[in-house]
């Protein structure tokens, strides 16, 4: 009887999976079809200011209208943080109707821009086919990763694959449609497009983080040597609005453009909330005026220096966290490990009781130079370092010197016994 159960429910699903499977290939779209890319602007939260892409697919005479979304998550799933912050947290592509679409970012106040993509009837059903498979369960699940297979990125790969996309480059965009493009994002879009070709990874996350200084220095502290690199214009489009550009430029490998239609569905309404004053920058700089302060009394000094390279500790510990306990291929080789070293938690604490040696003496030496090193060299790392880690080094130079000079005062306790 068992069996007889797990054979009934076998060949049940494998006939669901048939037929939704058949209706997807089978469904012919009609000549009045319509494949957009929507581009959503904004939002005021984190995981919303890099905006978002969908595909939409309308066809009136199937009384269809459908959006295909690569950005979609369960916040119910097991161990959800874990998981995103190892960098194996899965998405899924879902389809929903455009009206519910439509609902969410008309409730969030986003604008949504649609291009009406310019396809003959055979890549329109080639498409509309691969993504109704690509939604079925075992299929629409995939490996978010932020840089490199994201909502856009996927999208951008259906182009490449099934349309026989060429991109333009940006040095060589044409004048007058550079300003026909650049009006549109201006008029619709928080975010100004810079336009520039060299820029890094990094570099095209912050024009959205202005109003976010605090969520702009965590990125930064957490991304290392691979997010620096220039990207080309595939890597463009891991940024919703720069597969926008991206789309608007491009054509068929016969030369017909990709887009002929640019179409706003929503305003934005929102306005996105200002940075706050105490950002990074200010934030750091009074802690570095406060450790000068602390110099005027032997037991503030002490408790200041062990809270300040207890916290450098336990950021490096992070930091190598990141790099070698997690799939982020972005989050490795990151030279901030240079100023957050983890070993700060065992000579600031431990140093106290080492009097055999002059070892407490030696290590803050080391930190001195490679503080010092860092701060002359600044501009000259080739990773980008966040304007307020410049204060944060010149601290832990400064709180450094007086153990690296075994200055009796200040490190009486690193002083060796006789």
């Amino acid at each position: 009887m068992r069996i007889s159960r797990l054979f009934c429910a076998i060949l049940f699903f494998s006939f669901v999976f048939f037929t939704k499977t058949t209706f997807a290939l089978t469904l012919a779209l009609s000549k009045d079809a319509q494949i957009t890319l929507l581009t959503a602007s904004p939002g005021d939260e984190l995981y919303s200011v890099f905006g978002h892409s969908a595909v939409r697919v309308k066809d009136p005479s199937q009384n269809i209208d459908l959006v295909f979304n690569y950005g979609t998550f369960d916040f119910d799933t097991p161990n959800f943080y874990v998981k995103f912050t190892r960098g194996k947290l899965l998405y899924k592509l879902s389809v929903v109707p455009m009206e519910y679409f439509m609902a969410e970012y008309r409730f969030d106040g986003r604008a949504i821009f649609e291009q009406v993509l310019n396809l003959n009837q055979i890549e329109k059903q080639r498409l509309f086919n691969f993504m109704m498979v690509n939604s079925l369960p075992e299929n629409a699940y995939y490996l978010y990763d932020f840089f490199y297979d994201n909502c856009a990125t996927r999208i951008r790969d259906l182009a490449v694959d099934i349309l026989d996309v060429q991109w333009f480059e940006y040095p060589g965009i044409v004048p007058e449609y550079l300003a026909e493009i650049r009006s549109l994002l201006e008029y619709e879009f928080t975010y100004q497009p810079s336009f520039e070709p060299f820029r890094s990874l990094r570099d095209m996350l912050q024009p959205f983080l202005v109003t976010m200084p605090w969520s702009a220095f965590g990125i930064d502290l957490a991304l290392g040597l691979p997010a620096d690199k220039i990207a080309t214009v595939q890597d463009f489009m891991y940024l919703p609005d720069e597969m926008l550009i991206a789309f608007a430029l491009a054509q068929h490998s016969d030369g017909r453009p990709l887009v002929t239609e640019h179409r706003v569905l929503l305003q934005q309404t929102i306005t996105l909330s200002p940075a706050g004053f105490f950002t990074p920058d200010r934030v750091f700089w009074a802690v570095f005026i406060l450790a000068l302060l602390s110099f005027i009394n032997r037991n503030i000094s002490r408790i200041f220096d062990k809270t300040f390279f207890s916290i450098l500790g336990i950021t490096g510990v992070v930091i190598l966290f990141l790099w070698f306990f997690t799939d982020h291929p972005t989050t490795k080789i990151n030279l901030n490990i240079l100023w957050a070293i983890p070993t700060h938690l065992y000579y600031i604490w431990v140093s106290d009781y080492l009097r055999k040696r002059n070892t407490g003496v030696l290590y803050f030496r080391i930190i001195s130079v490679l503080s010092l090193g860092m701060l002359i060299f600044w501009p000259f790392i080739p990773q980008g370092f966040n304007s307020a880690f410049f204060p944060i080094i010149l601290t832990a130079l400064v709180k450094s010197l007086p153990y690296a000079l075994n200055i009796p005062y200040l490190s009486e306790h690193l002083t060796p016994e006789m």
